[in-house]
């Protein structure tokens, strides 16, 4: 014990005294998918062990503070170093008895094969490796719950900013004018698309789309499929489904609300089932884990057509901008290097540009602010279009900058120069039927009557 304790911060010995005691039986239930520890691997698969890059991101602690002050966040950055070195002094040890154990039992093999073995010194150096061996067992028990702490609140830690990002949103784009306000009292999209007997709303939480509506939906996809295809990206096909580890990985919270889950099974099982539909970057990710890309395939530039789902709270009152199952496209670009990003960035920015001018409404794109960010963005635009009913702006689409954070937890890697390498990633939901719909039919709706929702553009896409 006193081995153990030797070098161990003051504030961890009482702990050690009490977790590497060998009478104590320690059983710990999973609390991630993402990082599965060693003591419950034989009940929980472990698909992957991320990599994690704390050491790298405290080399530049003050880089570190000013992206966790500029994002609004409070972490406890001095707790999550503290935790880290405990956890690399205990690996140390750990190393050190195994070392050890080693010698030892090179010592007690020497002994053997001497003509006339020293009984006595054999006994010695058996006695002194049921100690080093209890020690080290004690010591393997403990260590669990100390790297699965460790480990986690590094994961915790959010995404680099993007040099773009600032503190406050930035205006890159805008189409056409802002609406001005009108005297009349404008209905929400939901009154209107219903007297025009364009929605069926149910629960409060799923909108089907009947008559205009839902042709201008097929023709909203297939003048997206085909901007996309001409702009140079693949389609794909995704799932619609996600496991407990690649929601995590991707830095949401799978326990939460907002993430739908078909299968539980009760507290033993973490990962869990979950439905995302095949238009979100879960499904992109479910793809691309543990995938090694040739280096020479890069870059990657792919769009997904399907369903998105969220799980909602059911309000009072409907809304398309807060539906269960949403129509949306959802696109997926990887390279290699951070000039490469940049390019693809702002070669997506520009397509989206051109590409919704043909719904002939005002729209704006801009980068959110810091503190509006998720925690897996570096940076993210947003492609706003402006509601009459709210008299304010909604986010119908958005293009988030990743970088290798994603990649970094779910090993999406390449091989350069035989080193293996994370891809920099672009993830984006750039088109969400519903609320482009719902912001056209407010747009369009004037002294009491509806203009058409189809305009010349998108006519041409309806089969």
């Amino acid at each position: 014990m006193n081995m153990l304790l030797k070098g161990v911060p003051p504030i961890f010995k009482t702990l050690i005294k009490t977790k590497l005691n060998p009478s104590i039986n320690v059983i710990r239930k999973a609390s991630s998918a993402l990082y599965i520890t060693g003591d419950k691997a034989h009940n929980n698969f472990a698909v992957l062990t991320p990599h994690i890059d704390i050491v790298e991101r405290f080399e530049n602690r003050d880089i570190l503070e000013d992206n966790i002050k500029s994002r609004g966040k409070y972490v406890d950055l001095e707790g999550i170093c503290n935790r880290w070195a405990f956890y690399q002094d205990l690996m140390e040890k750990r190393v050190i008895l195994e070392v050890t154990k080693a010698e030892i039992a090179k010592q007690i093999s020497k002994h053997m094969k001497d003509e006339k073995p020293d009984e006595e010194a054999i006994t010695h150096l058996k006695t002194q490796m049921t100690i080093v061996k209890d020690e080290y067992s004690t010591l393997r028990t403990f260590l669990y719950g100390v790297e699965e702490s460790a480990a986690l609140k590094a994961l915790s830690l959010p995404n680099i900013i993007h040099e773009r990002t600032k503190t406050e949103p930035v205006l890159i784009y805008e189409h056409l004018t802002k609406p001005e306000k009108r005297a009349e009292d404008i209905p929400s999209h939901i009154a209107i698309g219903t007297k025009e007997n364009l929605l069926e709303i149910h629960d409060n939480t799923f909108a089907f789309l009947t008559n205009d509506a839902a042709l201008f939906e097929i023709a909203a996809l297939n003048y997206f499929h085909e901007k996309l295809t001409q702009s140079g990206l693949i389609q794909f096909s995704n799932t619609d489904f996600a496991k407990s580890i690649i929601i995590e990985g991707c830095g949401s919270d799978f326990e939460k609300n907002d993430i739908i889950t078909l299968e539980d099974g009760g507290d033993h099982i973490i990962n869990k089932l979950h439905l995302t539909g095949g238009a979100s970057h879960y499904a992109f990710m479910a793809h691309f884990t543990k995938y090694l890309v040739p280096a020479n395939q890069f870059p990657l530039n792919y769009f997904a057509i399907g369903r998105k789902y969220q799980q909602t709270i059911k309000d009072d009152e409907a809304s398309l901008f807060n539906m269960v199952q949403q129509s949306a496209i959802e696109i997926f670009s990887a390279c290699k290097t951070s000039e490469e990003l940049n390019h693809s960035l702002d070669s997506i920015v520009k397509s989206i540009q051109e590409i919704y001018k043909g719904f002939g409404c005002h729209f704006r794109l801009s980068y959110v602010k810091a503190s509006a960010l998720k925690d897996y963005e570096s940076l993210r635009v947003a492609i706003e279009m402006f509601s009459n009913n709210y008299n304010d702006y909604v986010e119908v689409g958005s293009i988030s900058v990743v970088d290798e954070y994603l990649s970094k937890r779910l090993l999406f890697t390449y091989n350069e120069n035989k080193e293996k390498r994370f891809a920099k990633v672009i993830v984006g939901n750039i088109l969400n039927v519903q609320k482009v719909l719902a912001c056209i039919l407010e747009n369009n709706y004037q002294n009491g009557q509806l203009g058409s929702i189809i305009n010349d553009t998108l006519k041409p896409y309806i089969p």
